[in-house]
C-alpha cells in the first residue's frame, strides 16, 4: 500500500496541531520571560516589610510591641498598626489588633481608649489617661477596614469613637480648633498644651467624605495655623510639645524643649497629605543645610540650637527622604526607602512602613 502523500488528509491535523502546541509554548515562555525580567512596581509596599514587621512587634494576641520603651503598647500604636493592617491587606492580623485594644485599653467610662498599658505584672494599664492621636488613627483604621472589607461592624465602631471625638477631644484656641492630646491634664498653665504631630492630615482629609463633619477641616485649618507659627530655635522647627495662650504661643513648661521624636510625624503627615505644602520647607531646609555624614540628629533643642546625643533612626531618616523629595519636587518610590532590618526599634520600623504607605497613595506620578 502507498504511503500517503504530504498533502494527504491522515498527515495535515498531526502537523497543524504540532504548530499550535509549538506556538502556545512560544508564547507561554516568552510570559514567563517577560513576568521574571520585568522590573517590580516601585511604589507597591512591600510585603517582606510586614511579615519583618509583625514577627518582630506584633504579638499573637494582636499586642503591638513598642520594643524601644519597655516593651509597652499604646493605643498610638495600635491604631498605626491596624492602619498598616489595611494597607496589606492582612485581615487576620488587623481582626487580633482590633480585638486586643478593645480586650484591653477600652476605657470603661467613655468610647475612648486608655493611652499605655505595660507588660509588668502580668499585663495592665499603667496610664488611664487618653491619646486622642491613638483614638483617631483607630477609628481611621475602622472606617478603611470597613471600606476594604465591607464590615458594618467596623463602621459602626468608628463611628461611634468619632462621634464622642467631636464632642470631647476638639478644643477651641486662638489657632482656631484643635485636638486636645488626652481627655485628662491639657488645659493649663493659662492655656492648652498641644502636640503638634496629633495633627494627622491624611486622616482629615478621608474623613471629609468617609464621616462627613465641618471639624475635620477645621482641624485640618487649625493643624496647619498652628505648624505655621510654632516654630522656634534657628532653623524654624515645630517642637514636640507646645502651649497656645491667648496672647503668646511658647515651648511647653515641663516638656523638653525639642524638635524630635514626637514632632517627626509632623513632616511625614503634611506629606502624605499634600507633598506640595509649603509647611514642609523649614523641615527640608533643616536637614539640608547639615552635614549628614557627619551629623544626623535625632532632636534638637529648639532653646539653644543643640543636637541631641543620639543619631536619628533610620524610620526618621525615612521621613527626611519624604520630605527633602517632596520639597524639591523629586522623584520617590518605596524602593527608595531601606527596608526593615533585624535590629531597628519598633518606632523606627513604624515610621519606615508609614513612609511607604504615604509614599504608595500620594506620590506615584500617575495619583497626583
Amino acid at each position: 500500500m502507498p504511503e500517503p502523500s504530504p498533502a494527504s488528509p491522515e498527515v495535515q491535523p498531526r502537523v497543524a496541531i504540532s504548530g499550535m502546541v509549538v506556538a502556545g509554548l512560544v508564547v507561554l515562555l516568552v510570559g514567563v520571560a517577560v513576568f521574571f525580567l520585568m522590573p517590580a512596581d516601585p511604589y507597591a509596599l512591600r510585603s517582606s516589610d510586614w511579615k519583618r514587621f509583625t514577627t518582630r512587634f506584633v504579638e499573637p494576641s494582636g499586642r503591638v510591641v513598642d520594643t524601644g520603651n519597655g516593651n509597652v503598647s499604646h493605643s498610638e500604636g495600635q491604631g498605626y498598626g491596624m492602619l498598616l493592617a489595611v494597607a496589606f491587606g492582612d485581615r487576620r492580623t488587623f481582626e487580633k489588633m482590633w480585638g486586643w485594644t478593645k480586650d484591653n485599653l477600652k476605657r470603661p467610662e467613655d468610647v475612648f481608649y486608655s493611652w499605655l498599658w505595660s507588660p509588668e505584672g502580668g499585663g495592665k494599664i499603667a496610664d488611664p489617661n487618653t491619646a486622642s492621636d491613638g483614638d483617631l488613627l483607630i477609628a481611621w483604621a475602622l472606617l478603611r477596614a470597613h471600606e476594604k472589607w465591607k464590615s458594618p461592624d467596623y463602621q459602626r465602631s468608628a463611628a461611634i469613637i468619632l462621634t464622642e471625638f467631636q464632642a470631647k477631644a476638639i478644643v477651641t484656641t486662638p489657632l482656631g480648633q484643635q485636638m486636645v492630646p488626652g481627655q485628662v491634664g491639657f488645659v493649663r498653665d493659662g492655656g492648652v498644651m498641644l502636640n503638634p504631630s496629633y495633627a494627622i492630615f491624611p486622616a482629615y482629609e478621608e474623613l471629609k467624605t468617609s464621616f462627613p463633619s465641618a471639624a475635620w477641616q477645621a482641624l485640618a485649618d487649625g493643624g496647619k495655623d498652628l505648624i505655621f507659627k510654632a516654630r522656634f530655635g534657628k532653623w524654624n522647627l515645630c517642637p514636640n510639645w507646645v502651649l497656645v495662650k491667648p496672647d503668646a504661643i511658647d515651648l511647653a513648661p515641663g516638656k523638653p524643649t525639642e524638635f524630635g521624636y514626637d514632632a517627626i510625624r509632623v513632616p511625614l503627615h503634611i506629606a502624605w497629605a499634600d507633598p506640595q505644602s509649603h509647611l514642609l520647607e523649614p523641615f527640608a531646609a533643616f536637614w539640608g543645610g547639615l552635614d549628614l555624614a557627619a551629623v544626623d540628629p535625632a532632636t534638637v533643642n529648639l532653646k539653644t540650637n543643640e543636637f541631641g546625643p543620639y543619631p536619628a533612626l533610620p524610620g526618621m531618616q525615612a521621613v527626611r527622604q519624604l520630605t527633602q523629595a517632596a520639597v524639591k519636587k523629586q522623584k520617590i518610590s518605596v524602593s527608595d526607602i531601606a527596608e526593615i532590618d533585624d535590629q531597628e526599634p519598633y518606632y523606627s520600623a513604624s515610621l519606615k512602613l508609614l513612609v511607604t504607605l504615604a509614599i504608595n497613595e500620594s506620590f506615584q506620578p500617575e495619583k497626583r
